[in-house]
């Protein structure tokens, strides 16, 4: 079905997944280089059930997909225009292991029992409501800022997850301590993550985490990844992951 808005056809990859055609609005939700990122760093393995809450056009989980044809993967969003572009991208693409649900997730468990699921890949709004420049687009708003759920709601959603089960996140690196302490509040053992640096010489702006649902201590700290050489082009890994190399 065509949408009722202007979008555009694009191609994306990730190393192992191959290329992707994922349409998209030409203006509000569009997805970002976190979302790259995450798709990258997320381990799944086969047959495992993969849940992706606020899917958005579901650019993780086509990507994810097509890299793991032998997992299934659940993509959540609740706004019809960017649930109906997901699974259009899901046809378009042939991925028959990919199965769309169109639901606000605070009411995800009227559909989905809790525990059914070895992995949850989210990419949350992280900007407070209320801070910030808010964007006059309500679908890009609602991506962006928290304003449908806080961060302790979107890793309440570890409910879904059984006995080991993963979560895999992307968060602002200055947000590091927060999400830690709200993870270990509910059982989520961070074990896996990465910080994730626009240059070497600059902080880190985003942090990529691995969590284990009931899982011990320790956490392995991976190399940094550094998104940009000085001359401002992608670094070695950058353009690796975006299968340029």
């Amino acid at each position: 079905m065509k949408p009722p808005f202007p979008f555009t056809s694009d191609s994306i990859s990730v190393r192992g997944a191959g290329i992707v055609q994922v349409a998209q609005p030409v203006k509000g939700h569009r997805f970002t280089l976190d979302s790259i990122l995450l798709a990258d760093f997320c381990r799944v393995k086969p047959k495992e059930r993969v849940l992706e809450p606020g899917a958005g056009t579901g650019i993780i989980s086509l990507l994810l997909a097509k890299k793991n044809p032998r997992s299934l993967f659940y993509p959540v969003e609740i706004q019809e225009s960017l649930h109906d572009l997901c699974n259009d991208n899901c046809s378009a693409n042939n991925l028959e292991n990919v199965i769309t649900v169109h639901r606000d997730i605070r009411r995800l468990y009227q559909s989905i029992l809790p525990g059914g699921f070895d992995v949850v890949v989210a990419n949350p709004p992280y900007i407070r409501s209320g801070t910030g420049k808010a964007s006059p687009d309500p679908v890009r708003r609602a991506a962006r800022q928290d304003l449908l759920g806080r961060i302790e709601f979107w890793m309440e959603l570890q409910k879904f997850l059984m006995q080991g089960g993963r979560y895999n996140v992307v968060f602002p690196a200055s947000r590091l301590a927060e999400i830690f302490a709200v993870m270990k509040k509910l059982k989520l053992e961070p074990k896996r993550m990465r910080l994730v640096h626009p240059y070497a010489d600059r902080q880190a702006s985003l942090v990529l985490i691995e969590a284990v649902k009931g899982g011990g201590t320790g956490v392995e700290v991976l190399a940094p990844l550094v998104v940009h050489e000085p001359g401002g082009g992608y670094s070695k890994e950058m353009r690796e992951i975006y299968g340029m190399a």
